[in-house]
């Protein structure tokens, strides 16, 4: 009954969302850390988070930063989850406290966040909000950045550089990802999924990913509308890549029947085959 009567709140709230930030934000600020990770989870789904609101709702408890339907989150919303770590908020207060050394310090830690994933999409997202944001939190497991067309290498760079946890990074529809960002994913130990659908990636890439500290661990790729990969590198990945599961490679133009014919000697192997080579 208890819980039922939670959840009611919890929808009514969320249905007035807007009208209660204008009227009421300061008991917003007060609710429970429980509460807003569940205000959170139900804001994101709907698509109703944005940068004006996002501070209402920030708190210890989310672990899935889930902003895939959020459309209108940029990197101002990154920049604020940055500060909100325990590494940025210490240093602040040590900054303030070195420049008030013989006053008592106002500063106070609040909202530390601790994500082990997060979810973006679209075209606000920009390096800026993105390396703020991982330079933060090398804890993170899970990055899926699809379709932000204005991220590039320098980016993934801090990616490899940062999340050295790192299971599972989509970047699907990153489409000024090249072979020189994901060179700097190689030393990334615990990748098991990697998505560079839609990137431009060429066999260098492949090999670099046969040759990474995650060979041994990777076992999903998805490289669809990867046009600029042919058989070397394709063929390299798969003899390097021995725990790989699953594969997509629609639209590879440049594939032919010699990768079929090592990907027939092996097809015991996967779990999940998704291909395009045209038969000749």
């Amino acid at each position: 009954m208890v819980i039922k009567l939670v959840d009611l709140c919890a929808s009514t709230v969320v249905n007035h969302f807007n009208m209660i930030i204008s009227t009421q934000s300061s008991r917003l600020t007060a609710l429970s850390v429980d509460l807003k990770a569940r205000l959170f989870l139900l804001l994101s789904h709907r698509g109703l988070i944005t940068d004006d609101n996002l501070s209402y709702l920030l708190n210890c408890r989310t672990r899935t930063f889930d902003f895939r339907d959020c459309m209108n989150i940029t990197d101002q919303s990154l920049i604020l989850m940055a500060r909100c770590s325990l590494t940025a908020q210490i240093e602040r207060k040590r900054i303030e406290s070195n420049q008030n050394q013989t006053q008592i310090s106002s500063f106070q830690i609040t909202s530390v966040l601790n994500p082990s994933v997060i979810y973006l999409h679209g075209m606000n997202i920009t390096d800026n909000g993105l390396i703020d944001f991982v330079q933060q939190y090398p804890s993170l497991r899970k990055i899926r950045l699809q379709n932000c067309s204005h991220i590039t290498d320098e980016s993934i760079s801090a990616i490899g550089k940062y999340c050295l946890r790192l299971m599972e990074l989509d970047l699907t529809g990153c489409i000024q990802i090249t072979d020189e960002g994901v060179q700097h994913l190689r030393q990334l130990p615990y990748l098991r999924s990697l998505s560079l659908s839609q990137t431009r990636i060429s066999d260098n890439s492949l090999i670099a990913i046969g040759q990474s500290s995650f060979h041994y661990t990777l076992n999903e790729i998805n490289l669809k509308m990867c046009e600029e990969i042919t058989d070397d590198g394709f063929v390299f990945l798969l003899k390097n890549c021995p725990k790989l599961k699953k594969v997509g490679f629609i639209h590879c133009p440049k594939l032919t029947e010699k990768s079929r014919e090592i990907f027939n000697a092996q097809t015991h192997q996967f779990s999940f085959l998704l291909r395009t080579i045209p038969v000749t």
